[in-house]
């Protein structure tokens, strides 16, 4: 290609020359003329003639590539200085040499490739602690468009929505009672023992609950919260930077001048507090209207509340939590999650939300952290039955979450790097953790047995075959076979990038997102003739005790075979299946990136699909219930047999396989290099 492009140059360059020449030499033509056509005729040579032969010269090269006739450059007694790239063994394999190779998946066209992996998330801030700890279910409703405040009131929720410029009641679960338009933008919301108060941008609307509707003779800038306290309703008047105090029968408006930007308030019973986020500052007014005192704060405070005698606020430049007592005088700071926002206490502790985590976090009064729980989905505004119960709204996704304290415990166990595989010998676990390059050992209390090596990179997947343990290590495109004392019995070739395993009786089944075939080695390692696989990319392997089942990624289906690699069915679910779990005669399937399971018969009829948390990786079943481990939420949800949500359940940062034993559930939540039991 080099040498044909040299000879185009020197072409142009011999054909300027000999236009000069010629036109120069003709006797009615002078010198300037024909050093124009000179320059004239090159031009158009190079940028019409030139890139035509350059194309069909690229043709040519393809058409001698596709043919495999392009000369060997090398001489019969050389040798190239590169390395070789695949190294051939014996038996079916050619083996590659490691390389740093991502994880990417090939698409259909349309589709842009992506990384077909646990959902990598921030750590859980503050980490949870290893012991049980009282975990929420979560149930999560729709609602109008974001969502800027929630309010409990009478057994039922009140919201206001942004989008939707009005305010809707819901009951407790989340069905629709009423709603009614407003003013644009409505936000805060309070209630004076007979009618609802709703801000908007520029006024202040009541309701008397029945449908008739009144206002407040107040001019407010962008109001961000409201309280009811002292027979008057207070209200942070954010852009006049001050608390504007309105008696209950509407006779009365005072505007308090605090500090600059007040964002929220509290009442202690006799005084009400607001926290100002331009000066950081916590002021203490009487109920008549007379500042008490004011106090510095951290940096960019924005959430305030009581409980039990203390003062709570929320620094979310800082992520602390800062208690204070009656007197102004800072008590604690407590770390929090990633730009808390709001915070509540509800009778029992005190609850932040962590906006940019996803998470909330629960002290008691004493500042002790209680747990530190993924939601799914960003927090915004809070509201309590003051029993236990949280409400949480979602502006981003229009939806509102419910806490409940149940009786579900939850323990955090710490393990290697990046965990993923997790299985049960008949005496202890293992957990396969891929970027240390180790596997734990364990027993049901937690308590780390052993750490041995994997003696390959990354291992992804573990399989017990009886007797060892088996791991495919897909840095290192190979398998190891070690034996429960840690022993290195045997490293084999196995699929390119090797993602799972499974053992059927006799032997053990690889393969890899990237690959067309099933490999398998019988128990000592030698290798058994491939089974040519049915869809594109078998990312996934499965033994339902008679037929092996494949989940293809790239062709969003699932192959059956037999035991002597025979097809038996293939059949379409959803986009890119990635985790199996057998229901006695059915075959559920995790769907990863559409968010849903699939149900299917023994015979691959796809019985139903049902809706799941984000970006689901593994999936069991303890008996009863289905659970699938929703890496993206940080959460696991727990479905019926018929595919109805049960429960949800925070676990912690991405959480990858599921095994139940024993009536718990061991979940590895991979960014948080940890293995959790879960107590329903």
């Amino acid at each position: 290609m080099r040498n044909i492009r040299d000879r185009l140059y020197l072409l142009i360059i011999i054909t300027a020359i000999a236009n000069v020449v010629g036109i120069v030499g003709y006797g009615e033509s002078d010198l300037s003329h024909g050093v124009v056509l000179a320059v004239v005729v090159p031009a158009w040579i190079l940028y019409t003639l030139v890139p035509l032969l350059m194309l069909i010269s690229s043709l040519v090269t393809i058409a001698f590539v596709r043919r495999g006739e392009i000369p060997n450059i090398l001489q019969d007694n050389e040798s190239s200085s590169e390395p070789e790239t695949f190294t051939a063994t014996s038996g079916f394999y050619i083996v590659p040499e490691p390389t740093n190779t991502s994880n990417v998946e090939i698409e259909a066209p349309g589709r842009a490739p992506i990384p077909i992996n646990v959902y990598e998330a921030p750590s859980t801030t503050p980490p949870n602690p290893a012991m049980d700890i009282p975990i929420p279910t979560i149930s999560t409703f729709n609602v109008s468009g974001k969502p800027t405040d929630i309010f409990f009131l009478e057994d039922s929720i009140w919201v206001s929505s942004q989008d939707e410029d009005g305010i809707a009641n819901y009951t407790t679960d989340g069905q629709l009672i009423s709603s009614m338009p407003l003013h644009p933008y409505p936000k805060s919301l309070a209630h004076d023992g007979d009618e609802l108060w709703v801000s908007t941008y520029f006024a202040v609307r009541t309701f008397d609950l029945k449908g008739g509707m009144g206002s407040a003779p107040v001019e407010l800038r962008r109001p961000t919260d409201m309280l009811y306290a002292g027979e008057a309703m207070w209200i942070a008047n954010s852009d006049r930077n001050v608390v504007t105090r309105i008696s209950k029968d509407r006779q009365s408006v005072q505007n308090i001048q605090t500090g600059s930007n007040p964002q929220k308030l509290a009442f202690d019973g006799e005084h009400v507090w607001v926290v100002d986020s331009v000066d950081d500052t916590l002021t203490k007014i009487s109920i008549d209207g007379e500042i008490i005192g004011s106090w510095s704060v951290g940096s960019g405070s924005r959430g305030l509340a009581y409980g039990n005698g203390n003062v709570w606020v929320v620094d979310s430049v800082e992520d602390t939590l800062t208690r204070y007592n009656l007197n102004g005088e800072k008590s604690g700071v407590f770390p929090t999650g990633a730009l808390p926002g709001d915070v509540i206490h509800d009778g029992t502790g005190i609850w932040v939300a962590n906006r940019a985590d996803e998470t909330m976090t629960k002290y008691s009064d004493d500042g002790s952290h209680m747990g530190t729980f993924h939601i799914g989905n960003a927090p915004g505004a809070l509201a309590t039955d003051g029993q236990g119960t949280i409400w949480v709204s979602n502006p981003a996704e229009g939806m509102v979450s419910k806490l409940t304290m149940e009786g579900v415990e939850a323990s955090t166990f710490p393990v290697g790097n990046s965990p993923e595989p997790v299985i049960w010998d008949g005496d202890n676990l293992w957990v396969g953790n891929s970027l240390s390059h180790t596997i734990s050992k364990m027993n049901l209390q937690g308590e780390e047995l052993a750490v041995y090596e994997s003696y390959g990179r990354e291992p992804n997947a573990l399989v017990f075959d009886g007797e060892n343990i088996w791991s495919a290590n897909q840095f290192d495109h190979n398998a190891t076979r070690i034996s429960r004392e840690g022993e290195l019995l045997g490293t084999y070739a196995v699929s390119t990038l090797p993602r799972t395993l499974v053992f059927d009786g006799e032997n053990v089944w690889s393969s890899g997102c990237w690959e067309t075939l099933l490999y398998r080695l019988d128990k000592e390692g030698n290798a058994v003739e491939p089974v040519m696989t049915e869809g594109a990319g078998p990312i996934v392997l499965f033994f339902d005790g008679e037929y092996v089942w494949a989940g293809n990624a790239h062709s969003d289906s699932v192959s059956k075979f037999s035991l002597d690699g025979e097809l038996i069915s293939h059949t379409k679910v959803g986009d890119v299946p990635i985790a199996f779990a057998q229901e006695n005669e059915n075959i559920w399937v995790a769907n990863w990136r559409e968010n849903t399971v699939s149900k299917l018969s023994k015979d691959g009829e796809e019985l139903g699909r049902f809706d799941t948390g984000r970006m689901p990786y593994g999936i069991a079943f303890d008996g009863e219930y289905i659970w699938t481990a929703n890496s993206m939420d940080g959460t696991v949800t727990k479905l019926s047999v018929d595919g109805q949500t049960v429960g949800i359940y925070p676990v912690g940062a991405s959480p990858a396989k599921i095994l139940p034993l024993n009536g718990d559930i061991w979940i590895t939540v991979t960014s948080d290099d940890a293995i959790i039991r879960l107590s329903p």
